[in-house]
């Protein structure tokens, strides 16, 4: 086994998808594969072309952004070459739902040519817990690591496998019309509650600027452009002085969202990951 790579591709705004990356790279190598890393966050890392052709299967991470995956995967993942290469899909949400996330990274992969044989859905701590949410505050725990555990077992056994065949998922319903309308929204320049600017003092250490994924942070003025912001919130998570934030507008409309979408903590708490490999494990 340790002559078989395995590449983990993943975007994590605020580490969550990350912290899943790690835990399926450490148990892959303790089991005798060659898994690597890589953290296509910042915007300069898919600049740099994606060597899938050195790999034997890959295995793509990725947050729920709105019931998708975030923007800049529709312009990077259709880029690559997938030459009929396994691979899986795991995604990370915060405890509303994972929408058409599934079904928009196997349609994206498909088109590069991929051969996605099952994907998985992780819980974790929400975006916006850095504006004044508190959705799943204490996840990922031991439990949301164990299936992440059992995701990468699958891989073991799944990429290794002489007859491999690919997942079939139902398009979900809406699915066709929301993305349309994703799509071709256009871009704001009214800056919203979410767009993060400077609060507080300041090292100009840079971060914020190299790290965004869409460069959309300018770290001397301290102000991100709401027309190219994706409200990942990556710059307020890696700030090391913590000098970003985002409108307190935020943490006041989080009992309306809650309400919006009928949740509560104790059933956000009781959601649990699950691998789906086939139709059937999916809900739409």
């Amino acid at each position: 086994m340790k002559n078989i790579k395995i590449a983990i591709v993943y975007f994590s705004g605020t580490h969550v998808t990350k912290s899943y990356a790690e835990v399926i790279q450490a148990h892959l190598t303790e089991n005798g594969f060659e898994a690597q890393l890589f953290d296509i966050t910042p915007f300069s890392a898919r600049r740099t072309a994606l060597p899938a052709e050195q790999y034997h299967g890959l295995i793509f991470g990725s947050p729920v952004f709105a019931d998708f995956l975030p923007c800049v995967m529709d312009d990077w993942l259709p880029t690559l070459r997938g030459a009929g290469k396994p691979c899986a899909v795991f995604v990370t949400y915060g405890g509303r739902t994972s929408g058409y996330a599934h079904f928009h990274a196997l349609s994206l992969l498909n088109r590069a040519g991929f051969l996605v044989q099952f994907s998985a859905d992780f819980l974790g701590r929400h975006t916006f817990n850095l504006a004044g949410w508190d959705m799943l505050s204490d996840r990922p725990n031991e439990q949301d690591f164990a299936v992440a555990r059992e995701f990468a077992a699958l891989v073991k056994k799944r990429f290794t496998h002489p007859h491999a065949h690919g997942l079939t998922l139902q398009k979900p319903f809406g699915y066709d019309r929301a993305l349309a309308e994703m799509l071709n929204r256009p871009p704001s320049s009214e800056r919203k509650w979410t767009n993060p600017r400077r609060f507080f003092t300041c090292s100009l250490c840079g971060a914020c600027e190299s790290e965004c994924p869409v460069q959309a942070i300018d770290h001397q003025t301290g102000m991100s452009d709401p027309a190219k912001c994706i409200e990942c919130l990556h710059c307020m998570h890696i700030c090391p002085d913590k000098a970003l934030k985002a409108d307190e507008h935020m943490e006041a409309y989080y009992p309306a969202f809650l309400k919006e979408w009928n949740l509560t903590e104790d059933l956000m708490s009781r959601k649990q990951g699950k691998i789906i490999t086939d139709a059937l494990h999916a809900s739409f």
